[in-house]
């Protein structure tokens, strides 16, 4: 299994001052992940963080990929930003971007996706695709006739195990309705009952055991959610622990 670490995971430490992605490049391979998803929200607008975690990130010997909390689509109107989200992915070395799919127009489509292909094309960074917690914009049915009309090796889901719950989507039935489509994974757990995201991934409502034993053993799979924590040696045990516990529940 390829395992991703989304840097959420640290998102306590992100709100002290003075803490950022740099501090934890160390921490992530540290603790054996081969890949690590940065978030563009915990950049601090320079430059020079973006060519430093560049450089960090190789030394660490990381693969990257970088998430954008923000949608293809708005509206039906193709995000004017998404060429600065290529340049960010570039700058930091990431050969993914992610961002959710958002409402698309269907008569414009067509020609807004021959842009992204070409924005794809020209940075060398593929895209993948994240279900919001909608029922409009992150039904599996609706991912489903996205990609099947548009998906091809660059473009795929990003398939985010938790939103299902927001709207009452069993996530185990959408993987299976979505799983040709599927090229990475985000792990979370949710409360059904409060609609709200929880720390760590060993106590919710989402089935994450019986959704990785569908899922392809190369699809990336990331831990994204956020722990309680006051330093950095208290989240890698939360992460170990939860992962341990989902191998184990695997075998």
């Amino acid at each position: 299994m390829n395992w991703v670490l989304n840097t959420i995971a640290y998102g306590d430490l992100m709100d002290q001052d003075a803490f950022g992605q740099l501090d934890i490049i160390d921490s992530v391979e540290g603790l054996g992940f081969d890949y690590i998803e940065l978030r563009s929200e915990y950049f601090d607008g320079t430059d020079q963080e973006l060519a430093d975690l560049k450089l960090a990130t190789k030394e660490a010997g990381l693969t990257v990929f970088l998430s954008v909390p923000a949608p293809l689509f708005t509206d039906g109107i193709l995000n004017p930003e998404l060429e600065n989200y290529f340049e960010w992915a570039t700058a930091v070395g990431a050969v993914q971007l992610k961002v959710n799919l958002g409402a698309f127009n269907p008569e414009s489509v067509t020609a807004d996706m021959t842009a992204v292909n070409n924005f794809i094309e020209r940075y060398g960074v593929s895209l993948a695709l994240e279900n919001d917690n909608t029922q409009q914009t992150g039904a599996s049915n609706y991912f489903k006739a996205f990609l099947q009309e548009y998906g091809n090796e660059e473009i795929g889901m990003c398939f985010d195990v938790g939103n299902f719950l927001f709207f009452d989507e069993d996530p185990l039935a959408a993987v299976k309705n979505v799983l040709p489509l599927i090229r990475y994974v985000h792990l979370k757990q949710v409360a059904k009952a409060t609609n709200t995201s929880l720390a760590g991934l060993s106590v919710g409502d989402v089935d994450i055991v019986g959704i990785l034993e569908v899922l392809d053993s190369e699809v990336p799979v990331t831990v994204e959610c956020q722990y309680k924590a006051t330093d950095i040696l208290e989240v890698e045990g939360q992460i170990q622990n939860d992962i341990e516990n989902i191998l184990s529940a695997l075998k």
